[in-house]
């Protein structure tokens, strides 16, 4: 069969350099769990991450040149969010392309005529990803990550039969407002060679949710409310796992206090974190002076068409998610009703710790922090990386085999 080649400039190279270019900010939502995490990752991961789809969406709109090239496009993240965790106001800012000059870019009056950066990109990204809003006329020196004021997290968890002592867990809470030194609620990179675990809590609390979802009457679902200025790596899933030890009354509600206290816990007892899947970054604050844009600022008929698309997307998530928990809830029914509990508990001699994952953890006996091993000190975690990328450098400079590629690796991972 002949191919017939369609006329167009489908084979017309790009000229990114002959396009002006603005500095803008993006905010967007996104459900985690199907992701490797936000940020973009040097090495493959089992899942894509949120920011190499973006970036690829970017890239295919040429609105960027390259995805890997960051630094080229100035590009800036506000909060990191690791794998299987949500945000529903992420925000990045980069350099992309325009159609205005920059004379035309200052006044706002020309907006109208920009190119629709929200409708270009949620066309090439999955519906679990979408960005809503755009700032089109930052401040000087707006960075996504630097000029955020405020991060505020929330996880969500169950009460199942209203096992957990609330009031004792939101009494913990409480103790972490203000300035504190968290080294004993955060994993250590190494990579970062972080030296100062003080961190300013704004607010902290945990309040009753009024689900939309099934579940069993004496089942209540709570949030826990977290806003600081700035978090360390897995900051809130340590409180959280802390947390619902205090709630199951398997350490009291001052082991926060005493964990704050670098003196009396200089180095971080061995302990879970909570799951990732119901954590979500739910706010990134900036100042008054950063003013975004969603497609109903824009007047045009193609915004017009955008917002019916961007509602209905909407829509189905929310019902996705609808008829999936009532399967689920059948499915719990009838795998229950099947499994009814007989007089005898083989699980009575242990201890099932609160994950927030729905399964828990058993545990034959349950060891309290003050009788628990501890990690390294972060100065002395901090001198191993070093030393591993030192010996990674090194056999990689002098052609090593399979162990300087397995050290190149780590270093690179943890880079």
């Amino acid at each position: 069969m002949a191919t017939i080649r369609k006329k167009g400039r489908e084979g017309k190279e790009f000229k990114f350099k002959e396009h002006p270019t603005r500095f803008i900010g993006l905010r967007f939502a996104y459900l985690g769990w199907n992701y490797n995490g936000l940020n973009v990752q040097a090495l493959p991961t089992p899942l894509p991450t949120v920011e190499g789809l973006i970036l690829k969406a970017l890239v295919t709109c040429k609105l960027i040149e390259s995805e890997t090239d960051l630094e080229a496009c100035q590009f800036s993240r506000c909060g990191r969010t690791d794998k299987g965790v949500s945000a529903l106001a992420q925000v990045i800012s980069l350099r992309v392309r325009s159609r205005l000059t920059p004379e035309e870019q200052k006044d706002e009056v020309n907006d109208e005529r920009e190119l629709s950066y929200i409708t270009m990109v949620n066309n090439l990204l999955p519906l679990d990803i979408r960005i809503y809003q755009v700032c089109l006329h930052p401040p000087d020196n707006f960075d996504a990550r630097f000029s955020c004021v405020a991060r505020h997290y929330k996880y969500f968890f169950v009460s199942r039969n209203r096992s957990l002592d609330v009031d004792s867990m939101r009494t913990a809470a409480k103790m972490m407002l203000g300035a504190q030194d968290f080294r004993n609620f955060c994993k250590i990179d190494g990579s970062k060679q972080i030296t100062n675990f003080n961190r300013y809590i704004l607010h902290a609390d945990i309040t009753r949710v009024n689900h939309q979802f099934r579940v069993d009457g004496d089942d209540e679902v709570y949030v826990f409310d977290l806003k600081g200025t700035a978090f360390l790596w897995h900051q809130v899933r340590c409180i959280m796992g802390v947390l619902l030890l205090v709630g199951q009354g398997l350490e009291k509600p001052d082991i926060v206090e005493k964990l704050l206290d670098v003196k009396q816990y200089p180095c971080k007892p061995i302990y879970d974190m909570a799951s990732d899947t119901p954590l979500v970054l739910y706010n990134c604050e900036f100042g008054d002076d950063v003013k975004w844009k969603g497609l109903s600022d824009f007047k045009s008929s193609a915004a017009g068409t955008a917002i019916s698309s961007s509602r209905g997307v909407a829509y189905a998530l929310w019902y996705d998610g609808l008829i999936k928990n009532e399967l689920q809830f059948a499915m719990r029914n009838v795998i229950e009703s099947a499994a009814e509990e007989s007089h005898y508990d083989p699980n009575v001699s242990r201890t099932k710790v609160h994950t927030g994952d729905g399964m828990g953890r058993w545990l034959s006996e349950y060891v309290p922090f003050q009788k628990r091993p501890v990690m390294d000190s972060f100065e002395v975690l901090n001198e191993r990386w070093l030393q591993r990328k030192t010996r990674a450098v090194e056999a990689s400079s002098n052609g090593g085999g399979t162990d300087a590629e397995e050290e190149v690796r780590i270093a690179a991972e943890q880079a």
